[in-house]
């Protein structure tokens, strides 16, 4: 039999209570302190400290105050953590400030020692480079820009270079001074070619496409004549530009008996010219009719006109519904479906008048063309016949007959010679005219 392992239990301690035994011998396991109760079995109330038994505030007792070593140090960690955020800052504005230097350093390299220029030259508005633009050679306009090689290409304004050559050469239509980097100037420029003309009291000045002034001239070319009043300026370069007028220049009586709206509603009438005159010719530009229009009136913003192939008048009047007087005025003039006007008719037509509906009334009037200014196309100069007669020979032709001035038939008793009336043949030959009363409508 193997041996066996008994494990004997060491004897427990002997439990020390402290016993109170009672007559009858027996004995009452003592309570815990927190589990003693009260005669009558009610379990005593905790003793807040600073507090009597009886619920009443002991006096105050003098705290330990802490010791000298304990504050001063609390002190000094006061005194470090200021220290730690002041130091926190100074490093942030350390860094701000050199960050600072270092741009400035980087701009003040970038405009003194990098980009300078290189090359300059001329170029068109596709970008080619011109020797000549216009009248005008290259190096007369790189001489009068004033930027040299070798320069900062930030040391110049291209906003006022452009401006000093477009007024140094008129005939230049648009100038652009153009930076490309990292080293070069480019001078875009656009010839410009008259298109308008102007009567101003000095003469006749020539416009550009883009109202800018060419030239002026003594005789009238052969362009398109503008009337909207005598320009501000009729300097070469300037653009075309009307000034308002000032009701303190006008007469006391007309300064009386106009009222403050009148006055304004005037100036505001003159400052639309132009921008009247521009949107009637992009709109006759887009409708192909510009090229046969000899006269455009706008001095009068209500009262727009013009004038097609100096044979009929257009009136439009205001720029209220401005595409649709032109759309019925480019079916009458280019006579789409053969029910406009022929190629022969002259007269005014008034396309003005705008019902109440929205409908327009429009009326053609055949006869002479009439525009609001009271102006009337110039009859046309006959031109002489270069193969004359010898007049030795038509002297003695004479006076061997008759006298020159009965020789020949007499063209009143001929009625063939008689010219035709062009309103009776138009009306013979039923071309459908509008009638020349209005009907009732607005004037717009």
């Amino acid at each position: 039999m193997e041996d066996s392992f008994f494990y004997e239990h060491p004897p427990r301690a002997r439990r020390q209570d402290n016993l109170v035994e009672f007559p009858t011998g027996q004995t009452r396991p003592s309570q815990r302190p927190g589990e003693q109760r009260t005669r009558n079995g009610a379990r005593p109330q905790q003793v807040r400290p600073g507090r009597s038994a009886n619920g009443a505030r002991r006096p105050a007792q003098a705290r330990p105050s802490a010791s000298a070593p304990r504050r001063e140090g609390r002190r000094r960690r006061r005194l470090t953590r200021k220290m730690l955020r002041r130091r926190r800052m100074m490093r942030r504005l350390t860094a701000v400030f050199l960050v600072l230097c270092v741009a400035a350093a980087g701009v003040y390299l970038t405009v003194t020692m990098l980009f300078k220029i290189n090359a300059i030259r001329v170029a068109g508005p596709d970008g080619a480079t011109l020797t000549e633009a216009g009248p005008y050679t290259s190096s007369q306009i790189l001489e009068t820009l004033g930027v040299q090689v070798e320069e900062n290409i930030f040391s110049f304004d291209p906003g006022e270079k452009a401006a000093m050559l477009e007024k140094t050469f008129p005939l230049l239509e648009q100038i652009e001074v153009k930076r490309v980097y990292p080293s070069t100037v480019v001078v875009q420029v656009t010839p410009a070619t008259p298109a308008y003309t102007i009567q101003t009291s000095t003469g006749w000045i020539n416009l550009s496409a883009g109202l800018k002034i060419l030239s002026t001239e003594t005789q009238q070319p052969d362009l398109l004549v503008l009337y909207g009043g005598d320009p501000v300026s009729v300097t070469p370069g300037d653009q075309l530009a009307y000034a308002l007028a000032d009701p303190a220049l006008s007469g006391a009586d007309s300064a009386e008996a106009s009222s403050a709206a009148d006055s304004e509603s005037a100036a505001l009438a003159q400052d639309g010219r132009i921008d009247a005159l521009t949107t009637l010719l992009t709109a006759l530009e887009e409708r192909g009719l510009l090229g046969d229009v000899t006269r455009i009136e706008y001095a009068d913003v209500e009262e727009i006109a013009f004038l097609y192939q100096d044979r009929i008048s257009v009136l439009l009047g205001t720029l209220n519904e401005l595409d649709y007087k032109l759309d019925y005025a480019e079916y009458m003039l280019l006579n789409k479906e053969g029910k406009g006007c022929a190629e022969t008719d002259t007269g005014q037509l008034d396309c003005s008048h705008v019902k109440t509906d929205g409908t327009l009334q429009a009326i053609f009037a055949q006869g002479v063309p009439e525009l609001p200014s009271g102006y009337v196309v110039p009859e046309e100069v006959p031109v002489p016949d270069t193969e004359t007669t010898d007049p030795a020979l038509t002297g003695e032709t004479a006076a061997e007959g008759a006298p020159a001035g009965e020789t020949g038939a007499d063209p009143a008793a001929d009625p063939s010679a008689q010219p035709a009336d062009p309103a009776a043949e138009n009306q013979a030959a039923g071309d459908g005219t509008a009638p020349e009363t209005p009907a009732e409508g607005t004037d717009q």
